[in-house]
């Protein structure tokens, strides 16, 4: 009987694709403007360069994860099969949610306007309210609370049958899911700390596991089905409503779960890999300052010592071989940099306690990861900066990001 009613079911969904203007418009539109965007900006930079090849396939293959979520055949089953609708939310916010995200979409949206326009965009965004903002919002903690409460509010029987009634409703749902796990991932990945961060990401994955995880258990072993609607739509198809609820427990429990851990595990093995490098860089430090030294300079070096390795820590570079790397690229012919021979141009801004500055470049928030990107590629972080491509390799930007965050 049921294999009868699965073939029936898989029959009428052929051709069953939502076309409503509501789910189409916006998915075209994104599409559209990624699409020009990347061209502009690939034009301007060169391929590749900004937004990188991989990101791209990452935003593409979000968008049809995205595309067969909500306007396939997958949509319409959704309706009838409460199974399948927990199938669509987790491709929306475990799988759509971070490819899109990963894809940096802001802001090659953002290239898709022109020069003026786009300045005109991005000012209001470069405010310090809205970067403070922006900082709060994307915090561990703050993303967590965002992405727990879009899953779990969206599962109250009252708003999911809102959702189920009304196509507007229903749309917005979808973009408050995706927009929470985009969020989430993105903060996850490329929070505020950079890869230092995680190790405190690897916990709020694993906590996001269980809360998600929480709510599968609750919907598998509830007694009663949760969602008259899907109650009738079950029994005319001749399925049982509640058995296809205990399957979406099951869905959202187990391989959602899974997903997290392996995201989880991921997470856990880059932070790993990070603090070896910085225990390795630690330890070869180590060996190489003699015990003379030490004692000579103890008493009046050692907070000048922490601030170092704190800064050898953020960064994964070499506090000592950061002035070499400033003069061998010529950063002294524009700043004022403090403790550097011979720098001492006002060309740019002197970068006199730049350890302790909220912002670089008067909008980009001050991490390691950040500081390392505007110190390679300039160009890419802003186009309209005077500071020029010097073709800065990753050890080399690692060393003057250390150097830098000593001067506090």
């Amino acid at each position: 009987m049921q294999l009868v009613v699965a073939h029936g079911m898989a029959a009428a969904s052929i051709g069953k694709w939502d076309l409503h203007p509501l789910v189409v418009v916006p998915l075209f539109v994104t599409l559209a403007l990624y699409l020009l965007g990347i061209r502009r900006l690939w034009r301007r930079a060169g391929t590749g360069r900004g937004i990188t090849p991989w990101s791209v396939t990452s935003f593409l293959a979000g968008w049809v994860t995205a595309v067969i979520a909500v306007v396939s055949p997958v949509a319409w089953l959704s309706e009838i099969l409460f199974s399948v609708h927990m199938t669509q939310h987790t491709l929306l916010m475990l799988v759509a949610a971070p490819l899109l995200a990963f894809g940096q979409p802001l802001l090659a949206w953002l290239w898709a306007f022109d020069e003026r326009r786009r300045e005109r965009i991005a000012r209001p965004f470069r405010g310090a309210r809205v970067v403070t903002a922006w900082h709060h919002a994307t915090s561990p903690l703050a993303v967590f609370l965002i992405q727990a409460a879009a899953l779990w509010l969206w599962h109250i029987p009252s708003w999911y049958e809102a959702a189920l009634h009304n196509d507007a409703i229903h749309a917005f749902e979808h973009v408050c899911l995706v927009l929470a796990g985009s969020l989430f991932w993105w903060a996850m990945v490329r929070g505020r700390y950079g890869r230092m961060g995680y190790g405190l990401a690897v916990v709020y994955v694993f906590l996001t596991a269980v809360h998600s995880g929480t709510l599968g258990a609750l919907l598998t072993i509830a007694p009663d089905p949760w969602y008259l609607s899907y109650v009738r739509q079950a029994r005319e198809w001749g399925v049982d409503p509640l058995d296809d609820q205990q399957l979406a427990g099951l869905l959202m429990w187990i391989p959602a779960g899974v997903v997290f851990i392996v995201l989880g595990l991921a997470l856990m093995a880059a932070w790993l890999g990070e603090s070896g490098k910085r225990v390795r860089l630690g330890q070869v430090h180590s060996a190489t300052r003699t015990l003379a030294v030490l004692l000579a300079v103890a008493l009046l070096s050692a907070c000048s010592r922490k601030v170092e390795q704190e800064a050898a820590a953020m960064t994964g570079g070499d506090v000592h071989r950061g002035p070499t790397a400033i003069g061998k690229y010529g950063c002294g012919a524009c700043h004022t940099i403090p403790g550097i021979d011979n720098a001492a141009a006002t060309v740019g801004p002197p970068l006199t306690q730049i350890a302790v500055r909220q912002y670089l470049g008067g909008h980009l928030v001050n991490t390691p990861d950040n500081m390392m990107k505007w110190i390679r590629h300039p160009q890419q972080v802003d186009p309209k900066n005077a500071m020029p491509e010097l073709g800065v390799t990753e050890q080399d930007a690692r060393d003057i990001a250390a150097y830098l965050y000593t001067l506090r």
